[in-house]
């Protein structure tokens, strides 16, 4: 009997001795998904990489995150190159998604103004304004809809710069967005309360991957009751405002001589 005939013989008289549950187990640690990941650095964006990760490694699957703007991320979705989206705040717009009904993060919407003393009650009250946003996120495009006045900007750099400058009247973005005003040194930029209203950001996979979504949901479930995911959420928010601090006094350093 030739070689190869004889290993080809003993993988498949392996193979049958494995158990079910090992079988399934080895095909989990083959697979990789490949996610969508916003290109855009806040807080919700690290804590759904952290969560999913720590959920993921759970069933044994590696996870490619792919960073890109949303609307990008849209086009390969629907081109099918993706398996998942780490995180969104709204559940229209995603055909052949299935929603992992557990939350992962959140988003607290709120109005940033320069040197303006306004009066702040929900999306609607910015319609006699000038709003500027970043281009490109569902969410705000969704919310300010209604107001017709619209100034967008690439990133949030951009965002305050042109808040600062006049070319809006207001901008509207995360809170944890206010780590880049103080970046920046815009000391005229303040936040006006109270927010516009605080959204949780579900995970999402593709109907192709139907089967893994109650494996998924029990994990983040599991996470959800022990506490971890809270706990990823402090952590990373405490990082990141630590980070701008840091960002912030090295800054003034330099300014300073």
């Amino acid at each position: 009997m030739r070689l190869s005939t004889i290993w080809l013989l003993l993988m498949l008289t392996g193979s049958m001795l494995l158990s079910p549950a090992q079988v399934q187990a080895q095909s989990r640690e083959e697979r990789r998904l490949d996610i969508s990941l916003s290109d855009i650095n806040r807080p919700s964006t690290l804590i759904s990489q952290k969560v999913l990760s720590k959920a993921y490694e759970q069933l044994g699957i590696k996870l490619n995150f792919i960073s890109t703007p949303a609307a990008r991320a849209i086009s390969m979705w629907n081109a099918g190159r993706l398996d998942g989206i780490s995180a969104k705040v709204i559940d229209s717009g995603l055909p052949d998604s299935i929603k992992v009904e557990i939350p992962i993060v959140y988003e607290e919407a709120v109005v940033f103004a320069a040197k303006k003393n306004l009066n702040v009650d929900g999306f609607d009250s910015l319609k006699p304004y000038v709003v500027g946003y970043v281009s490109g996120i569902p969410y705000l495009e969704d919310r300010l809809k209604n107001v017709a006045q619209k100034e967008t900007a690439p990133s949030l750099e951009s965002l305050f710069r042109k808040l600062e400058a006049g070319r809006t009247d207001v901008a509207v973005d995360s809170r944890f967005s206010f780590c880049v005003v103080r970046k920046l040194g815009l000391r005229d930029i303040r936040i006006l309360e109270p927010s516009l209203e605080k959204r949780l950001g579900y995970h999402f996979l593709h109907v192709r991957h139907q089967q893994l979504v109650p494996a998924v949901e029990a994990v983040l479930r599991n996470m959800e009751k022990d506490g971890s995911i809270r706990k990823i959420q402090e952590e990373t928010m405490q990082e990141y405002m630590e980070q701008c601090t840091g960002l912030t006094d090295a800054k003034n350093k330099k300014a300073a001589g």
